[in-house]
This record gives C-alpha cells, structure tokens and sequence, in this order.
C-alpha cells in the first residue's frame, strides 16, 4: 500500500536534495573567499554521501508525495543511489585537471545531482522534463568548463543535439497529453493504442534516444566524451545516459503500457544497429577516449535489450518476465556506473590531451595497480565471466532467452565476442614493450580505478543482488 503525503510533512522526503543543493550555494558563497579545490572536493563529496545514507533510511516505504507528483518507491530510490554514487565516484579524479573556479565546477555537479534525483522520483511528464533539462544545462556547462577550443567544440555539439532533442521530447509529450489526458504515468492497459500515442512513442524515442546515445542519435557523444574534461566524460557517460535510461524505464513501460508490442519491435532493431555499430567501430579506432565512447554507445544497445524483453514480456501478458527483464537492466545500471566510469577515470594516466591506445604502453611496469584495475574493467565491460558485466549480461540476456528471443540473445553474445579483440588490444598495450613517456601516475589517477576495479569484482560474485532489485521492480506497477 502506497501511503500518500502532503503539506509541510512532504519536506521530510526532499532532504538529499536540501543537503545537496545549500552545500551547493555554500560552495559558491566559499569561493568569494579563496576556498581550495581540495576543500570544495572534500564538501561535495561529504554531502553526496550524505544524501546517500539518508537515501538509503527511505527504502520500503513508499509514498506520494505532492499530488502524486512524485513517488518515493524503491525503484526511484535505488537510480537516486545510482545517481549519487555517479557524482561521489568523479568527485576527486576531477580536482587532477580542475583548478581556476573549482567552486563552480563542483556546485555545479551538486546542482546536476538535484536535477538527477529529482528525475529518479517523478511520476508526471512534465517534472521529469523540467528535472531532465536541468541535467542537460548543467552538463553542457560542465562540458565547457576549461573554454579551450576542444571542450567548446565539445560543449557546443552537445548543446545543438540537446536543443534538438528536446524539443522533440516535448512534441511527443504533447501527443502523449492529446492519447490520454493527462501527464502522469499509469501502467494502464485500458490505454487503448492509437495513432497519436504511436507518434507520441516514436518521438519520445527520437528524443531520449539522443540523451541515450543510440545510433544513428549518437555522434554527438563520440565528440563530446572525447572533447571534455575527464571526469566530466565519465559523468556524462554514466549518471547522465543512465538518468536518459531510467526515465525510459519510467516513461516507456509505464506510460506506453497498451503499446508494448510497437516499443518493442522499435527498441529491438534500434538496439541490434545500436550494438552492432559501436561495436565494430570501436575495432579501428586507436585515439582511447573515442574508443570508449563507440564502446558506450554498444552499451546503450545493451541496456535498451530491456526495451524490447520488457515490450515481448508485457505483450504476451506476463508481468513476471517483464519485471524481470527491468531487473537485469537495473543490475547493468549499477556495474555500469562503475566499469565505464573508471574506465573513462583511466584517461588521468596520461598527460596528453587526445589520449592514444599506444600512451599507455608499458602501464603494468610504472603502476601494476592501476594497469591490474584498468584490465579488470576493460575485462567487465566484454562481459568476461567473474567480473560484474558478465553478471549484468548474464541476466539481461538470460531476460531475451526467458520470453523466446534466443535469437535476440544470440546476436548480443555475438557483439560482446566482437568488443573482447578492441578491449583485449588496449589490455596487451600496457603489458608489452617500455612504458611510454606520457604516462603520469598519482594516487588520484589510481585509487579511483582500484576502488571501481574492486566493485566490480564483488558485484561480479554477487548474485544474490538480483533477487533484491527485483523487488524494486513493483513501483512501474503502482
């Protein structure tokens, strides 16, 4: 039973985004007066991990709040954690190449967090639209943070596709308002499809599938994650897509119930050329960075392989394989925070500027931490068993077997055989020959990688976490 909350009571379950978003305006107020990086560093991450723990006091009590505005279940809480851990991971790797205004930088992280977790809660259109958009506007700021020619090349392509993009995210909220009257999303199958809710799936895909970075709306992250600042890459390649991804959970196996069967014949062509792309590019690039970023947008075809189980589960009218379909994506979320995260995080090891395969040559020989952490994740991301990929894959491909889409299985197993030879390349470079010149090694640049290195590997053995976000599935159905 979902309690319902209104008046001043409702305050109690906005406190993550108060801690968040004062420390924020105090960071700002702090650097009037010369505050440190490594002070401002400190602050953010000591309020993000606050907002983490009391995130965590909310768990299995779930509530609306604010006219049913929001919905403070456990599926919403645990993308908040997602989304918070996101910002705690690049918090310190970014004072390595963030010095001039650091208060700016980190505040506004702090300020992109609100928007995410705000986003997280929303069960109305229209406030997941506002708390997206604010994401966006933070990003591309922090894209551009250093104003040198890459990061406002970077910044710029950004800001021209997510113009783009959302103004078609608004047209399809607006033929979503024209089929059914109302901007909240229910899990209603007397939603009968009709053609304004089939242009409204078809541009809400157009749009979020830009913030998602699926082909052929995806060579703005190629040039963006390259141009930026490192840890922005890593930001904007994890809490930013998964923010993209969990309001598609929200808005496409919610609101777009009745049109299971169009959402799935959609996402799963868009994922196999998605997968397939990415892929296959990323077997000829040497610059590093661009490499990871085609390696991203192959994970975004992964992730959306929940699209088109959780579309065939809910068509054939078994709620069952549907959440657990939901379930392997959520489990994908979290590992992925972590492998594409650090893996981007790694590009601190070199000190140039466009980081080539060839720069870490020799890794193993000045840092065997940080050569060992960066071939784990390399390793996760290829979905080798014992590390934390193979166990979201695992599921999310046991999801396709489970509602008769083998064939959909195989082709994803074929693609994840194809990312092993690029990864595998970047693995050998830093065990053979001399370490190369352009190495740079300090505990910033290592930690971070060890530490998600480390997560992975638990996550890798821990199976038993699936039954445990399975029950978070519920709040899409309430």
């Amino acid at each position: 039973m979902t309690a319902v909350v209104t008046g001043i009571d409702a305050l109690q379950y906005f406190i993550p985004e108060f801690i968040l978003g004062i420390t924020g305006f105090a960071i700002l107020a702090a650097g009037m007066f010369g505050s440190s990086r490594k002070v401002n560093a400190s602050i953010t991450f000591v309020s993000l991990a606050a907002s983490f723990v009391y995130t965590l006091t909310m768990f299995n009590h779930p509530v609306y709040v604010l006219s049913s505005t929001f919905l403070l279940d456990n599926f919403g809480l645990y993308f908040m954690l997602l989304f918070l851990a996101a910002g705690m991971l690049i918090t310190f790797p970014a004072i390595i190449n963030i010095s001039a205004k650091s208060e700016i930088f980190f505040s506004l992280l702090l300020f992109t967090t609100v928007g995410m977790i705000i986003a997280a809660s929303s069960s109305n259109l229209i406030v997941l639209f506002v708390s997206f958009e604010a994401v966006s506007t933070g990003t591309y700021v922090m894209t551009a943070f250093h104003k040198t020619e890459r990061t406002l090349e970077a910044s710029t392509k950004y800001f021209f596709t997510g113009a783009v993009s959302t103004s078609i995210i608004v047209l399809g909220i607006s033929y979503f308002y024209e089929a059914t009257g109302t901007f909240y999303l229910s899990p209603s199958p007397a939603i009968i499809s009709s053609g304004a809710m089939l242009v409204s799936l078809i541009l809400l895909v157009i749009g979020f599938g830009f913030k998602l970075a699926i082909f052929p709306m995806h060579q703005w992250a190629i040039d963006t994650y390259d141009g930026s600042e490192n840890s922005v890459s890593a930001f904007l390649s994890t809490g930013s897509k998964l923010v993209a991804f969990m309001i598609m959970l929200r808005v496409f196996v919610s609101g777009f119930y009745g049109d299971a069967n169009d959402f799935y014949i959609i996402f799963t062509l868009l994922a196999i050329v998605t997968m397939t792309y990415g892929n296959f590019s990323a077997l000829s690039e040497t610059n590093l960075k661009r490499l990871l970023a085609y390696s991203s947008v192959a994970q975004a075809g992964y992730l959306i392989l929940v699209f088109s189980a959780a579309g065939y589960a809910i068509g054939i009218s078994d709620t069952n394989l549907m959440e657990y379909a939901v379930a392997a994506g959520m489990i994908y979320s979290l590992v992925y925070i972590f492998m594409k995260g650090g893996a981007f995080l790694a590009m601190n090891l070199s000190s140039t500027k466009k980081v080539d395969v060839s720069d870490l040559s020799g890794l193993n020989k000045k840092s065997p931490a940080a050569a060992l952490s960066l071939s784990i994740l390399l390793l996760s991301l290829a979905g080798i068993p014992f590390t934390g990929g193979f166990l979201g894959k695992f599921f999310l491909f046991l999801a396709l077997i489970e509602v008769k889409l083998w064939w959909l299985a195989v082709i994803a197993i074929l693609n994840s055989a194809v990312s092993v030879f690029y990864y595998l390349r970047v693995i050998l470079v830093m065990y053979r020959g001399e370490p190369s010149e352009n190495i740079k090694v300090s505990s910033l640049g290592v930690i971070p990688l060890v530490v998600c290195a480390a997560a992975v590997i638990i996550l890798g053995v821990y199976f038993a976490l699936f039954s445990t976000v399975l029950g978070f599935v519920g709040g899409l159905f309430r």
